[in-house]
Formats: C-alpha cells, structure tokens, sequence
C-alpha cells in the first residue's frame, strides 16, 4: 500500500491521500494495478485485496494518533464487487471502529463506472456511509459517460475528476472553456 498525497490547490500544501495499492514483484519490480487487478477481480480476491487496504490504512491512522501526530483523512477505494456485498458498510464501520479512527479521517472513494452499473445501489451505499459521518468521494468522473445529472442524484462530498476529462483541451477551444 502506498499513499498519493492530495494538495491544497489553495496553500499548495498536503491535506490528505489516497491509498493505493502496488505489487512489488521479484523479478518486475514495482507494478501498477492495470498490470495484476483484472486477475483479483476474476477470482474474487479484490474484496480481500480492498479489505487488506482499508485495514492497511486503519493501522497507520491509529499509529499516527497514537504518537500524537494529527493526521489528514486517507481515502480508499472500494470496488464494485464489494459494492455488491448488502454488510459492506458494516464491514467498513465495524474496521474503522477497532481501530478507533474517527469517520473523517476514513474517506470512501466509489468509481463513475460503479454508479453507472447499478446506480441505486451505489447511491444506497453512499447515504449509509454518509449518514454514519464518512466522507464519500466519486472517482474518475469523466473517464466514461459522463453526465452532470448524475451530480443531481449521487450523494458524494467530493468529485475527483478523471485526468482524461482534460487531456487535448488545448487543441480544443470548446473543451478547454
């Protein structure tokens, strides 16, 4: 696991990260996920591999607090196969719980594609989460089809848009307005 920092456009400073996962391989050295995540998602195990993270992320959290440090939210991802578990948001509390993180610190991240397939049950999951105090983020808005009414009806706190959104606005007047 490994922590993306997310910057303060504003102070250019950290405020918070996105935990990410990578294999370091003995022969390949350090992989990115596109090169061994569609092999976890056919044999299930990126349920575990989502929940090895969120854990990952509760201990070094609870470390922090425990020194003293005062720690800016963390946020993890959750993958649709998870999604489709009706105890996920319990499964997720009851983490954070153990290790005593307040729902702040723990922040959801939930892909566009994820909405986009089943979009009442995304929305359900993110009313729970939002109603017990977490921060619910939607991920790689843009990468697919993208539309603003599903701003009207998502219930998120934060939109990450997907860095595909804005590649050739300069060759594109209309894309860059």
């Amino acid at each position: 696991m490994f922590i993306q920092p997310k910057y303060n456009l504003n102070s250019n400073r950290p405020s918070g990260g996105e935990a990410l996962i990578r294999w370091n391989h003995p022969v390949k050295g350090m992989l990115s996920p596109d090169k061994f995540i569609k092999k976890k998602k056919k044999n299930g195990f990126i349920t575990k591999l989502d929940y090895f993270v969120w854990e990952q992320v509760c201990k070094l959290l609870h470390t922090w607090i425990d020194k003293g440090i005062n720690p800016a939210p963390i946020s993890v991802n959750v993958s649709r196969a998870n999604l489709y578990n009706p105890d996920i948001v319990q499964v997720i509390d009851d983490l954070v719980k153990k290790y005593e993180i307040p729902h702040n610190l723990f922040q959801i991240e939930i892909t566009e594609s994820a909405y986009i397939d089943n979009p009442q049950m995304v929305i359900v999951f993110s009313q729970k989460l939002r109603y017990l105090g977490y921060t619910v983020l939607m991920d790689d808005f843009g990468s697919g089809y993208s539309s603003l009414s599903i701003l009207k009806t998502m219930p998120i706190d934060v939109l990450k848009i997907d860095i595909r959104f804005f590649e050739e606005t300069e060759k594109n007047a209309r894309g860059a307005n």
